[in-house]
């Protein structure tokens, strides 16, 4: 497929507010599923697929980040991250990011076949759940003709195609516009937008494609009930240690039952 893809940029600089009592103050990609942290589970998913290069935006409890993610990996500090959100600390690894990239949210867990087959892309694309997006707080994607129209947690369940599942690939092209937009944004509307809302802008820019990836186990990880469900469904699903495969739809129905209640 496309671009060899040797660079990721994983935006890690949040303190996970939702998770504070199950997480003692770890920042989200710090917590255990599987006895290895987030981080190192997507560390480990893109050198299988052979990305070389792996710069990691840290804030929140950086050190311990660091000392966990590792040498082999480079760092950008956002030390503003308790007052700004992803799009910050997207923009300030501009300088760090030379060429076609895959971009990660460090909340994610994912099949290493989720990360294959974003990688294996021509031009831009990113992975999506076409059996999820139901939730205010899900980050919801809209394509036509194949293409993203709009990204965003607002839209309505009429437009929404699935939920997007933060992990994204962009062309040169495209990385060099997603940088522009994300100063544009940033001086318009502040430091605490997120980084899809310059992914939004993009779409009408480039093409960027959906890969659906319904049939793959994999969560976000934003709530207690979800890091439950990463430990409980979505991890054995991924290590094959479970007959229950498959992705959010059917590992995870009761807990997804169990989450709108929670958020109702």
């Amino acid at each position: 497929g496309g671009d060899a893809m040797k660079e990721a940029l994983i935006l890690a600089a949040g303190k996970g507010m939702r998770l504070d009592a199950s997480s003692n103050g770890d920042p989200k990609c710090l917590l255990k599923v599987g006895g290895r942290t987030l981080i190192q589970h997507q560390i480990d998913a893109l050198r299988e697929s052979g990305v070389e290069r792996i710069c990691i935006v840290v804030g929140y409890c950086a050190d311990r980040v660091r000392a966990v993610a590792g040498d082999s990996c480079s760092y950008v500090l956002n030390a503003r991250f308790a007052d700004t959100n992803s799009l910050y600390s997207l923009w300030l690894a501009r300088d760090r990011v030379t060429g076609p990239f895959l971009l990660l949210n460090s909340d994610v867990l994912a099949h290493p076949d989720v990360y294959r087959r974003v990688i294996s892309c021509e031009g831009s694309a990113l992975a999506f759940d076409s059996t999820s997006g139901c939730e205010g707080e899900h980050m919801k994607v809209s394509f036509r003709g194949g293409r993203l129209r709009a990204i965003s947690k607002e839209l309505s369940p009429q437009e929404t195609d699935g939920e997007n599942v933060g992990i994204l690939r962009f062309d040169e092209q495209a990385a060099a516009a997603l940088f522009d937009n994300a100063a544009a944004l940033i001086d318009s509307a502040g430091t605490r937008c997120w980084a899809p809302a310059a992914v939004n802008e993009l779409a009408s820019q480039v093409a960027i494609h959906g890969i659906d990836v319904a049939d793959l186990p994999w969560t976000e990880i934003d709530s207690p009930q979800d890091l439950n469900n990463a430990r409980e469904n979505v991890w054995p699903a991924i290590s094959g240690n479970t007959a229950q495969a498959g992705g959010r739809g059917s590992a995870a129905s009761a807990v997804d039952d169990q989450r709108r209640a929670y958020a109702g």
